[in-house]
């Protein structure tokens, strides 16, 4: 019996996203009664019972429940095709002109760059200079026979080596426990292997939420810079991205210690069988020198590094730090300029047609578009990003500005579980800048804070790429297992984002 292209569960998600995207121009206007003010009179909204009626316009109902739609249709069924659905929809719906639509979705200078780093990130990947990180590490002396510091290593290791790939980094030191769980007698199911598989994603996930450079946090810093830019009404902070680097390094190795601490203290995890480890294990492959192609791309992601966090240094306010800031979108043209023109060997550093290959636009097509719809939803024309601030306004009156930091990371960790980490941050940015700009409080702490805890939930498969990796692994875990320990870690870090983080994004932002 031939095998069906569509099962009905995709076809009956795939109607259910499509009325979703269809359906918003019939739902009835959200709304809100708020108390009178200059900004909300002068903008025209109604005045009714004493005070004025904050609604979202048509428009706004039309984008949000395109929006939703293709949220839904990434959750359920797939995350490229409704991509362009998203856009063709837009296009037809009145917004905008198809011309003006395609514009703001390809023409966005973000997204370029965007387009470019993970353009030079596969270049990272092609290399394999992640692979001979990860063995590296399993070559030190000081870890064997000392089945706690091995764990830290392995821990750091993975959270370090994320940093060129978050992917990548899964899937190699994935194999590197399997090795050592056959060679040390560890089985499916022994807690050291279930807490340390999970783990490795969780260290993954923390990367992604550090990462100033090409990734999650990247993005969402980004889109800030971005705000700052074409909106400087909404006070932007200057979310530095060398601030930033160091204050996500020290939550994510604070939240390694508590990892760790856990699995001793609180699972009572047996690590016995890791004592009798080898050097004959840990160096059964030995180490190959870096190539002459690999240096060079070191090097040039070092270039491309330093664009960005030099100014953070040295300061805006000189000849170099100016130039750096002012022109931060090329830092990853450059670096691709770099590695594609210069030769070592009669061969360039990086072969641009051979990365282009691995390129993966389904990541670039699901950001450029989370950012189109983002920029479309809560654009003036559609009045939800008031409405969305007067909400969280009546619902967070009267908290502190802890109390709302806390109450923001909460948000953004529940939220996060269930739709796209990014997609999420860029959106919910510029609703939480007009909810400290009506509270008169410093957006920087709360932004930082948010930033890193929306990209690390794992808690369920529609969280983050890397979470639906690691429901995937079944050979190895259960959803039960997943579910307990990936719950109890998000819990863990959002704690030390809040005890940690706050006390510390107030110091340095």
């Amino acid at each position: 019996m031939p095998q069906k292209n569509w099962p009905l569960s995709t076809i009956i998600h795939t109607v259910v996203g499509m009325a979703i995207m269809l359906s918003g121009a019939y739902w009835p206007n959200l709304s809100i009664v708020v108390p009178a003010n200059d900004a909300l009179l002068a903008a025209g909204f109604p005045q009714v019972d004493g005070g004025v009626l904050v609604a979202v316009t048509d428009m706004g109902m039309i984008t949000l429940g395109i929006f939703l739609g293709v949220v839904y249709l990434w959750a359920c069924v797939d995350t490229l095709w409704p991509c362009f659905m998203g856009i063709l929809v837009l296009a037809f719906s009145g917004f905008a002109p198809a011309p003006v639509v395609l514009r703001s979705f390809l023409g966005n200078p973000l997204v370029g760059m965007i387009f470019f780093a993970i353009f030079f990130a596969t270049t990272l990947i092609k290399s394999n200079i992640s692979s001979w990180i990860a063995r590296w590490i399993m070559h030190r002396e000081f870890i064997i026979g000392r089945p706690w510091t091995f764990t830290a290593v392995l821990l750091a290791g993975t959270y370090l080596l994320a940093f060129f790939d978050q992917t990548i980094a899964i899937f190699v030191m994935w194999p590197v426990l399997y090795e050592i769980f056959e060679k040390t007698g560890f089985k499916r199911g022994d807690k050291y292997v279930s807490i340390m598989l999970v783990y490795v994603v969780i260290m993954a996930l923390c990367s992604f939420a550090s990462d100033p450079f090409k990734t999650g946090a990247f993005n969402l810093l980004a889109n800030v810079w971005n705000i700052a830019a074409t909106n400087p009404e909404m006070n932007a902070p200057d979310m530095n991205p060398a601030v930033y680097l160091a204050f996500a390094m020290i939550i994510s190795f604070t939240s390694i210690a508590a990892l760790i601490f856990m699995m001793r203290f609180v699972f009572r995890v047996d690590v016995s069988p890791l004592r009798a480890l080898s050097r004959e294990i840990l160096q059964k492959d030995p180490l190959e020198p870096l190539t002459g192609q690999q240096k060079g791309i070191i090097a040039a992601f070092a270039m491309f590094a330093a664009w960005l966090l030099l100014p953070g240094f040295i300061g805006k306010d000189n000849p170099v730090g100016a130039f750096l800031t002012q022109n931060m979108l090329l830092a990853p043209v450059a670096s691709i300029l770099l590695v594609g023109f210069l030769r070592i060997n009669g061969r360039p550093i990086a072969d641009i047609s051979e990365t282009a290959s691995v390129y993966p636009w389904r990541i670039f097509f699901l950001i450029a578009v989370a950012m189109l719809l983002g920029d479309a939803m809560t654009g003036k024309s559609t009045n939800l990003t008031v409405f969305m601030e007067y909400f969280l306004r009546d619902l967070l009156q009267g908290f502190g500005y802890v109390p709302l930091i806390i109450a923001c990371v909460v948000l953004g960790i529940l939220l996060t579980n269930f739709s796209n980490s990014v997609m999420l941050g860029l959106v919910l940015t510029p609703v939480l800048l007009a909810m400290c700009n009506a509270f008169a409080v410093d957006a920087g702490p709360l932004l930082a804070c948010f930033i890193y805890a929306v990209l690390i939930a794992a808690c369920t498969p529609a969280a983050s790429p890397f979470a639906a990796i690691l429901f995937g692994n079944s050979e190895w875990l259960t959803p039960p297992v997943i579910v307990r320990y990936s719950v109890i870690s998000s819990v863990l870090i959002a704690g030390i984002v809040v005890v940690v983080g706050i006390p510390l994004a107030m110091l340095l932002f």
